[in-house]
């Protein structure tokens, strides 16, 4: 694996990033826009469709302490649904990767080149995917698996010893707290160095595994910028799907309390209020998550040698 440019860290800086990201995001927005919109609404779609197949079928696993159907029902869909649109998401990345390298060289933004300059990255990283789609189903159906046979075993000794059901019910609790707050870290953690995945298998057409490990190499001495960056756009995205959701609260109520008639009620009552949110934040991810995109791939080009912007040469 090549070295680092001695100066690429020192070229990188946050208000500079952020500029230089905002002026090509601009000269191929439509396009880039266009890519998100495909990624977002798949996304979206995507979980509209295990929520209207899979909500009640995964609700009766939990009300009925079945763990053995939650993991092989809805999670194991869930997980399939969500391989599917992480494959679009690959294909969507890597083009607005390689738009993002045609503005920057000056050139005009070309999707069919793009297309034809990516048309081996889906097959290139589906190892990858399947084997994250794996661990995030196995870890759901351990988490939830235990959560379910704690409070089975809880509920079973209250009718004998209420004392230990509701000590075993406070652990379980904080157990759950403490697996959440992990999971947010990994999550960011990875999120930080998987950065440079999709500009990595995009520009320098890395196969399997490699792009992953050339992402873990670049983002060493960056985590912090990476992070920082991360964080404000996230910040963003919530401010503004939070506003959204409280405008969509008012115009579509959720179901009151007490009107449920059962379970598939309960999700057919839910489902106008989750499919306006699911909107809300479909619309804006198409906006931002191209936007990460294109910074991923200019520090890509920063830290690996590629021609500069003129906007980061200078």
């Amino acid at each position: 694996m090549s070295q680092l440019p001695a100066d690429a860290v020192n070229r990188l800086d946050f208000s500079r990033l952020f500029g230089d990201t905002s002026t090509l995001y601009g000269r191929g927005f439509r396009p880039m826009l266009a890519l998100g919109a495909v990624s977002a609404v798949v996304a979206g779609g995507t979980g509209l469709a295990m929520v209207l197949l899979y909500a009640t079928d995964l609700m009766t696993a939990v009300v009925s302490f079945n763990p053995a159907g939650l993991a092989s029902g809805g999670l194991l869909a869930a997980a399939v649904g969500g391989l599917a649109s992480m494959l679009v998401t690959v294909q969507c990345g890597a083009m607005i990767a390689q738009v993002t390298a045609q503005v920057a060289d000056g050139r005009a933004p070309d999707l069919r080149e793009a297309l034809r300059e990516t048309t081996t990255v889906v097959p290139r990283l589906l190892l990858p995917c399947l084997a994250l789609a794996a661990a995030t189903w196995l870890a759901a159906a351990v988490g939830l698996t235990g959560v379910l046979n704690a409070l089975g075993a809880a509920r079973l000794s209250a009718t004998a010893d209420r004392t230990a059901a509701v000590s075993t019910i406070l652990a379980l609790l904080g157990a759950v707290v403490l697996g959440v707050l992990g999971a947010v870290a990994v999550t960011w953690w990875l999120r930080v160095k998987l950065f440079l995945l999709l500009p990595s298998a995009s520009l320098e057409k890395l196969p399997g595994f490699a792009p992953v490990r050339r992402s873990w190499q670049l983002t060493r001495g960056i985590a912090g910028l990476v992070f920082g960056a991360l964080f404000v756009v996230s910040l963003a995205e919530g401010a503004v799907v939070g506003i959204g959701g409280q405008v969509a609260s008012v115009l579509v109520p959720s179901a009151a309390a007490g009107d449920f008639r059962g379970l598939v009620t309960l999700v057919a009552q839910l489902m106008p209020a989750i499919t306006v949110g699911t909107a809300i934040s479909s619309a804006v991810t198409a906006f931002t998550w191209p936007f990460l995109t294109v910074m991923s791939t200019i520090v890509h080009r920063a830290l690996t040698g590629y021609r500069l912007t003129p906007l980061m040469s200078g």
